[in-house]
């Protein structure tokens, strides 16, 4: 039973990462942006296994409990960082469509997740899908981060400057 979890695990981080690589490459082709927002929504659908109204009623701390149930923690990592870089992709295509405020409500959300995962997993075998910290810093630029973020960027340098 163990063995079967693990392999369905799998099979999700695997099926959500090559939706995550088709966002990115159509981003970079120049695709449209609503077909990358629904392909976002798609890979949201696939992590949770939920319908996106079910995803969207619940709060971005709901999701990071849902992803780290009762996972061992290299599955809850992963996922986590899935998570992260789908808000990635969704910001790039906000700001692309001129939505500021949802752009800087993904990335957000995406660097607040990016942060838990380096504090609360191992960095050892970080996948490459992960979102970048300082890119995500430069893509929020000067305007002030919220408290909780703040305080996860202050804690992450100070764990990186020991």
């Amino acid at each position: 039973m163990i063995t079967s979890r693990r392999d369905y695990m799998m099979r999700i981080i695997e099926e959500v990462g090559r939706i995550l690589a088709r966002i990115s490459f159509k981003r970079r082709k120049g695709d449209s942006d609503d077909a990358a927002l629904e392909t976002v929504v798609f890979g949201l659908q696939r992590l949770f296994d939920l319908d996106a109204d079910q995803i969207f009623l619940l709060t971005p701390a709901q999701h990071f409990d849902m992803l780290i149930a009762d996972e061992p923690p290299e599955f809850a990592r992963d996922k986590v960082l899935l998570y992260a870089a789908l808000c990635t992709e969704a910001g790039h295509a906000y700001a692309r469509m001129d939505s500021r405020e949802k752009a800087r409500a993904t990335f957000t959300t995406a660097l607040r997740f990016t942060l838990k995962a380096r504090a609360k997993f191992s960095s050892a075998g970080w996948p490459a899908f992960a979102p970048s910290i300082p890119e995500l810093l430069d893509l929020l630029g000067d305007a002030p981060l919220d408290a909780e973020t703040a305080e996860l960027v202050s804690a992450s340098a100070s764990a990186a400057s020991q």
